[in-house]
């Protein structure tokens, strides 16, 4: 027995001129639409499929995501500045332990300013 929702779809691509195409493809469409055009966040997409939780939603869907960190990338770009000290309060060679080197550099730099 055809479901209503198939025999809308077979109604309406008749009536388009478009290929029919079964209900399962309309949900991997919207839900591909939300991931590729809208960057939906996995959460939401989850919950609108009606997942019980989004592991299920990443394991089909997780490689339209591909894309996201080239993207995430290219956003952060210039946002994070990075500024370096103007002075050195400690001499580190590697083989010191720090707890006595600050207070023995930091009252040399004082010292010496």
């Amino acid at each position: 027995m055809k479901s209503t929702l198939s025999r809308n779809i077979k109604k309406y691509a008749k009536e388009a001129g478009v290929p029919e195409i079964q209900a399962k493809g309309l949900r991997h469409s919207h839900a591909s639409y939300l991931i590729n055009e809208l960057n939906a966040n996995v959460l939401v997409i989850s919950k609108r499929l009606g997942h019980s939780s989004p592991d299920i939603t990443l394991k089909h869907y997780a490689h339209m995501w591909a894309g996201a960190d080239k993207e995430l990338a290219l956003d952060m770009t210039g946002r994070i500045a990075i500024k370096t000290a103007q002075q050195k309060f400690f001499y580190f060679n590697g083989n010191q332990a720090i707890k006595g080197i600050v207070s023995k550099n930091v009252s040399r730099n004082k010292n010496n300013p």
